[in-house]
């Protein structure tokens, strides 16, 4: 994102990753990609740029993200959560994507480390760069308030469950 640091968006989403590798999130990303603005090919909007990326998602606690069901509550909830953030926003688009992985880091065979993360793809529409860049940066503040109140509920409920319970 070095070529767009000189707009807002690009500041957001490095405060979004710092937060999201804290010690404040029960997250932590370990991939994300960004293209920056491009001739829009998305029906989505009618703009005539857009800007697109992904940020991978999952739970500090490893063995949280080999339960299915705990993978699914984030997908949905995440889902849900980013709706209801800024639902007059019509220039920027999250999709959810549970993919599959596996955390090495874990002990034992191959199967009890196979796991999944969810990715969170992005997208900004805008008639020129600084109307995508400004749509993206919103994007980004979505995501953030979003997470952040998703790992608030984490953080001030019951223990999440893992693949053992």
């Amino acid at each position: 994102m070095q070529e767009w640091s000189a707009y807002p968006a690009t500041e957001t989403f490095y405060r979004l990753l710092e937060w999201l590798n804290g010690s404040e999130s029960v997250f932590e990303s370990n991939d994300c990609a960004f293209s920056g603005a491009t001739a829009s090919t998305n029906t989505q909007s009618s703009k005539r740029l857009q800007c697109s990326g992904r940020l991978m998602i999952l739970y500090r606690d490893l063995v949280t993200n080999t339960s299915p069901q705990q993978m699914h509550w984030l997908t949905n909830t995440a889902a849900h959560a980013l709706r209801r953030t800024d639902p007059a926003f019509e220039e920027g688009a999250i999709g959810a994507t549970i993919m599959s992985v596996r955390f090495t880091a874990l002990p034992g065979p191959p199967e009890l480390q196979r796991g999944q993360q969810l990715m969170l793809s992005f997208w900004a529409w805008g008639e020129h760069e600084p109307e995508v860049m400004t749509n993206l940066d919103r994007t980004f503040r979505n995501v953030t308030v979003a997470l952040r109140s998703l790992s608030d509920e984490i953080r001030h409920s019951a223990p999440a469950t893992t693949a053992d319970d």
